[in-house]
Formats: structure tokens, C-alpha cells, sequence
């Protein structure tokens, strides 16, 4: 009797450990460790938007966001098992399936291309993007949408091999490139690239939505391993985003003050680049082919890719709301 007296306390003990630990691994199964991007960008709005209206939480959702100097970034991030859900450029996952990477795109984010351009100080000689011959410019990494878009601008003026590609990082790192005569042009996003201008610091040199019509510009990505395990939790991740992009399309006024909270922009700036987005710019589901295809021939013109994957090798539908 005394050994059984003795094993009730103990009993008692592992079952609250046992709560314990199912409750933790109920609430892990709840959170998503979110790799996006560069903050300011506008591609993330959804993000923010989500969370501050609460629609994650809604979904019993606790969404943490990590940002990364660049799509190629991203895609190391969610590889490695650090992160669950990447925003990442859709030719940086291109790129890693096309390498053999268990990565699946599982919505469109992003299309076309909006609200990467490229700048150049106000002083600067360059006028035109054929005056970048013999110069450098300025991209977040490679395979990001910066650069697969640069590449594009520069082949559509026959610039290809005549202009230097240099890795800058985010936003602040791409200005401070381009401040230290790093580079002679370099890339920058909506909202804070209209702070510069309107500073007087600064002078649009090209658009990338000039040159990527048709194009897939962001998607959401996760490993195969992860939707195996967390197929709801994802599909709960997208009802939540699809109800951030609608209200952004209906709401844009409280939308910009949202991102101006959460780029740590000037309202105004987000109202401008809101005003100027494409109609239905995110544009959550399954990708429209003609943008995928577009995405597909920027990931093949970086040279990364030896074989292009195909649309269903790389695009995972299944948990989509």
C-alpha cells in the first residue's frame, strides 16, 4: 500500500505534465512563423492588415512575421525549417523547385509587378536606363523580384552583360548603397521611395511594372514536410489573408493607416501608393497561368534553372478556401 500511496503523487504529476505538454503542442499547432520580405514593401500590407483587424485571430491564429533581405532569403528561411509560411518573389520559388527544393507555392500573393522601382540620387547624371551601361546597380539578392525584374529592363534595351549586378540588401542598405557611390543606380519600394522624392533626395529612374506585365510578383510558400502536418492551419492562414486582401480593396483609407503604422511611412505616401496600386494587386488563390509563365521566364533568364519546373510540379492548390 505504501508503494501505491507513493505512486499517486506521482501519477497526479505526470498527468499535469501530460496537460502540460498537449496544451503547449495545441497552441504551437495555432502559431505560424511568417518570412516575408522587407517590411516597408507594400506586398505586406495583407500581413499587417490581418493582424490588426483581426482576422488571424479569428482563425485561433498567433502569426509571428520575420522580415529578409530578399526573396532568395525567404526561400533559405522556410527550407531550413525556421519559418512555416513564406511571402517570397514567386521566381525565387520557381527557382527552388526547378532545384529540387520540397517547396510548394499555395496561393498567388502579388500580381502584376507593382511598387519596386529603381532610383538614382536628384544630382545624378543617369536620364535613361541606357545611361547604365558600364554602371552598377543596386538589387536585394539575387533571384528576388528585383533582380529578375532588373534583368528584364535590361534585356528589353539590349543592356544584358553591360551593367553590373551588386547585392544591396533592404530598402535603407539599397539607399545607403547608392548615397556611397556603391552603385550608381539602385532598387526601392512604395511607400518610403515617395518620401525620398518628395525630399528632393531622390529621382525614379525606372519602374519594374513597366517591364513585367505579366507577372506573378509575390506568392505565398511552404515546405512539403509542413502542409503534410498542418494542412488547417494553413488553410485558416489563407481564409484570414483573403479576407485582409478584400478589405484592402474596400477599405483603402483605413488600409494606408495601417501600413503607415507598420512601414513607419507617412500616411500620405500610403495613400499615394494606394490610389496608384492595380486593382485586385493581391490577389490571393490559385496562380493565373500567364502570370506564372511570366515568373517562370524571369527565373530562367537569371540562368539559375536548369530545367523549368512545371505549373503542378510547383503550385499546391489543395488547401485553398
Amino acid at each position: 500500500m505504501h508503494v501505491i500511496r507513493n505512486m499517486r503523487p506521482m501519477a497526479a504529476l505526470l498527468g499535469l505534465a501530460m496537460a502540460i505538454i498537449w496544451g503547449d503542442s495545441a497552441a504551437a499547432q495555432d502559431r505560424v512563423r511568417v518570412a516575408s520580405t522587407t517590411k516597408e514593401i507594400v506586398d505586406n500590407l495583407a500581413l499587417y492588415v490581418a493582424i490588426e483587424r483581426g482576422f488571424f485571430k479569428d482563425e485561433k491564429l498567433t502569426v509571428e512575421i520575420s522580415h529578409f533581405a530578399g526573396g532568395g532569403e525567404v526561400v533559405r528561411a522556410i527550407a531550413s525549417g525556421s519559418m512555416d509560411i513564406g511571402m517570397v518573389a514567386t521566381t525565387a520559388a520557381i527557382i527552388a523547385a526547378g532545384r529540387g527544393e520540397p517547396l510548394k507555392i499555395i496561393s498567388a500573393w502579388t500580381a502584376p509587378a507593382y511598387g519596386i522601382l529603381f532610383i538614382v540620387p536628384v544630382d545624378s547624371p543617369l536620364k535613361t536606363i541606357k545611361d547604365l551601361a558600364g554602371k552598377k546597380a543596386g538589387i536585394t539578392r539575387p533571384g528576388s523580384v528585383t533582380h529578375t525584374g532588373l534583368l528584364a529592363a535590361l534585356q528589353a534595351h539590349g543592356l544584358q552583360g553591360k551593367v553590373e549586378i551588386v547585392p544591396v540588401g533592404g530598402p535603407g542598405d539599397s539607399w545607403a548603397a547608392l548615397k556611397a557611390g556603391r552603385v550608381q543606380a539602385s532598387w526601392h519600394s512604395a511607400p518610403d521611395v515617395y518620401n525620398l522624392v518628395n525630399r528632393n533626395e531622390a529621382r525614379i529612374f525606372l519602374q519594374l511594372s513597366e517591364y513585367l506585365k505579366e507577372y506573378q510578383q509575390g506568392s505565398l510558400v511552404a515546405l512539403d514536410g509542413y502542409l503534410a502536418k498542418n494542412g488547417d492551419t494553413v488553410k485558416r492562414f489563407l481564409r484570414a489573408s483573403i479576407k485582409a486582401a478584400a478589405f484592402i480593396q474596400e477599405n483603402p483609407a483605413e488600409a494606408a493607416k495601417i501600413g503607415a503604422k507598420h512601414m513607419d511611412s507617412p500616411e500620405q505616401a500610403m495613400r499615394d501608393t494606394l490610389a496608384a496600386m492595380p486593382k485586385d494587386f493581391f490577389k490571393l488563390g490559385a496562380p493565373e497561368q500567364k502570370h506564372f509563365a511570366g515568373s517562370l521566364a524571369e527565373a530562367i533568364a537569371t540562368g539559375s534553372l536548369k530545367e523549368p519546373p512545371a505549373y503542378d510540379k510547383v503550385v499546391d492548390q489543395r488547401f485553398l478556401p
